[in-house]
C-alpha cells in the first residue's frame, strides 16, 4: 500500500471561523461570481496575444503565475530560502512537496486562463483563495508584512475581475 508521509504533525493554534463557515463563504463567492456573463471571444484577441498585447489582465495573471510557479517549484525542491527571497523575505514558505506541487498547479491554471483570454473570470474567482490566505495569516498571528504582497495581488485581481473592461 502506498503511504504518503506529511512530516511531523502541525497543530494550528489559531482560533477563528469554523470549516463550515469557511465553506459557506467559498460557496457564496462561487455563486456570486458564476452569475457574471461570459462575453464571446473577440476575433482580435488571439491576434493581440500573439504579439504580446493581451491586455493588462493577462499581464497581471501571467506575472502572478510566474511568481506562483517559481515559488511552488522552489518549495518542492526544498529551496525555501530562495522561495522566501522571491517574496522579498516578507513571506516564509516551507519545503513541502505536497504544498509545492499544489502551488505549481495553481500557477498552471493561471497560465491557461491568461493564455485563453479568461483573466477577468479567473481573477474574480481567485480573490477567494487570496483572501483566505490573508485571513489564515492574520488569524494565525503571523506578521502583517506577510500580507503585503498577497494584498497587492488581491487588489490587482479585484481591478482585473471587476473594474477593467
Amino acid at each position: 500500500a502506498l503511504r504518503l508521509s506529511r512530516g511531523p504533525e502541525r497543530r494550528s493554534t489559531c482560533v477563528g471561523p469554523s470549516i463550515a463557515s469557511m465553506l459557506k463563504l467559498l460557496l457564496a463567492s462561487l455563486a456570486v461570481s458564476s452569475a457574471s456573463v461570459l462575453e464571446p471571444k473577440k476575433a482580435a484577441q488571439p491576434a493581440l496575444r500573439l504579439r504580446g498585447g493581451g491586455g493588462l489582465g493577462s499581464a497581471i495573471l501571467t506575472m502572478s503565475a510566474a511568481a506562483a510557479g517559481s515559488t511552488g517549484a522552489l518549495m518542492y525542491i526544498g529551496k525555501e530560502d530562495l522561495a522566501s527571497l522571491l517574496w522579498l523575505n516578507l513571506n516564509q514558505w516551507p519545503a513541502d512537496k505536497m504544498l509545492g506541487s499544489a502551488v505549481v498547479g495553481w500557477a498552471v491554471g493561471k497560465f491557461i486562463c491568461a493564455r485563453n483570454g479568461l483573466a477577468k473570470e479567473y481573477c474574480q474567482l481567485n480573490i477567494v483563495p487570496m483572501l483566505l490566505m490573508i485571513l489564515a495569516n492574520v488569524m494565525g498571528g503571523g506578521p502583517m508584512t506577510a500580507n503585503l504582497l498577497p494584498a497587492c495581488f488581491t487588489a490587482a485581481y479585484v481591478y482585473v475581475g471587476f473594474v477593467e473592461d
